[in-house]
């Protein structure tokens, strides 16, 4: 119940979605520093090294916000389409005799039933079935002392070769 609470009281937060990308960014953070304290590392070390690996906090962070300000005005527009599709389709099926026209109201009203389930499930599905700290272990190549995935013998990350060549 508490998770519904805090949902409808984060939609009304204009500040939730930072909090929640930071929380989800640092929570990747220590995921790999807690995979590098069990190569052998000092929880310093660990920290450090995942710090490193991650790349720019801040950069990440503003463009994770910026994509999640456009998934919701995404959802914004998809709610007020479903919105008006049932009260179009409940005005066709309330206002018309004819049997053609109620079958459109019917089915524009399923339509908009249906869209709503579905952001709703989008909405709620991201937060209440997270993996628990404790159960869940986040490593590109677990067990290995190489390089990580995507990066090439100098460190760099796929983006940064990119924007080294365009220079």
């Amino acid at each position: 119940m508490n998770n519904y609470l805090e949902l409808l009281l984060n939609h009304f937060d204009r500040h939730a979605p930072e909090r929640e990308v930071e929380e989800e960014l640092r929570f990747h953070i220590e995921m790999q520093a807690q995979v590098y304290e069990s190569q052998g590392l000092t929880p310093s070390e660990a920290r450090a090294r995942a710090v490193l690996r991650f790349g720019d906090f801040a950069q990440i962070k503003t463009q994770c916000i910026r994509i999640s300000k456009q998934n919701s005005a995404r959802t914004w527009a998809m709610k007020l389409l479903f919105t008006i599709a049932f009260l179009l389709g409940v005005s066709i099926r309330v206002l018309s005799s004819e049997f053609h026209l109620t079958r459109v109201g019917d089915v524009l009203i399923v339509i908009a039933v249906f869209g709503g389930l579905l952001l709703y499930g989008k909405r709620t599905g991201t937060t209440m079935f997270r993996p628990k700290k404790e159960s869940f272990r986040l490593g590109l190549n677990s067990g290995s002392d190489s390089m990580p995935l995507g990066f090439d013998e100098e460190g760099r990350t796929p983006f940064e070769r990119v924007r080294a060549e365009d220079r």
